[in-house]
């Protein structure tokens, strides 16, 4: 069987380097191409020694002419804002892609703007693009040229939520989202509020009523369920490496017992 040849954009991050770790484990895929702005030439072991000897390629720059005819998928891993000229470009070539910044999951231009207070290079996509969680958008996903890798606080919300919206199960604007997130949702790059004195024996409540993840929480439960909803959302850092805990509270709609 002919293996899918996989281009990674922006391949010495954490999200590269958890997407390496699974894909090495898929059968019918190969590793074509790692790119990077910053490690240009240097192997990819280096920069993600837990990959010792099982991706033996090193970073290159990106460049468009480099993935026509060597890469089938790609998945970009690039901050929001600089990915969306390249998952334009590597789309419209016909490469399919897989974009794991926030550039495609949000409906529409005025919201992307909002949150991110960034211009977008390719807005005639927004709203068009599946969101990445097959337990809900499964056929729209398998057709698509793009496709929005979902936020991980989104993610967590919006599968305990979606079920119960679709039936009717809970007042749809009565929903709080506690959440508590390792540091390394955070990103590699080192930031004060990481260092391990600033988080240790701590949890913070960060992003109050501003979190860019609220947003997609209530636009992608309606989407997947055709229902508007409603909830509140706050984000904890806790000192530990990786890991997601969502509790959400919900009132029971009129006539539902628990």
């Amino acid at each position: 069987m002919k293996k899918t040849r996989i281009g990674i954009v922006g391949g010495t991050g954490y999200t590269a380097s958890e997407s390496l770790r699974l894909l090495l484990r898929h059968p019918h895929v190969e590793i074509s191409r790692l790119t990077s702005r910053t490690d240009i030439g240097v192997d990819v072991e280096k920069v993600h020694p837990a990959l010792r000897g099982r991706v033996p390629l090193a970073f290159t720059e990106y460049g468009l002419d480099d993935f026509r005819g060597e890469v089938d998928v790609a998945f970009c891993c690039l901050p929001h804002a600089a990915s969306s000229p390249i998952v334009r470009e590597l789309a419209d070539a016909g490469i399919r892609v897989v974009d794991f910044s926030a550039d495609y999951r949000l409906d529409d231009i005025a919201s992307f703007q909002r949150w991110y207070q960034a211009e977008h290079a390719d807005a005639a996509r927004l709203g068009k693009v599946p969101y990445g969680l097959p337990e809900l958008f499964r056929k729209e996903i398998r057709a698509a040229e793009v496709v929005a890798n979902p936020g991980c606080f989104p993610t967590t919300a919006i599968l305990a939520l979606a079920p119960l919206v679709s039936a009717d199960l809970i007042d749809p604007e009565d929903i709080v989202v506690d959440s508590k997130t390792g540091v390394s949702g955070g990103g590699r790059t080192p930031k004060l509020s990481f260092h391990f004195p600033e988080c240790n024996e701590s949890v913070a409540a960060y992003g109050v009523g501003t979190h860019r993840h609220w947003p997609e929480i209530n636009q992608i439960v309606g989407r997947a369920t055709g229902k508007p909803i409603s909830a509140v959302f706050t984000p904890h850092l806790i000192p530990m490496d990786r890991g997601i805990l969502s509790t959400i509270y919900v009132r029971p709609a009129v006539g539902v017992t628990a």
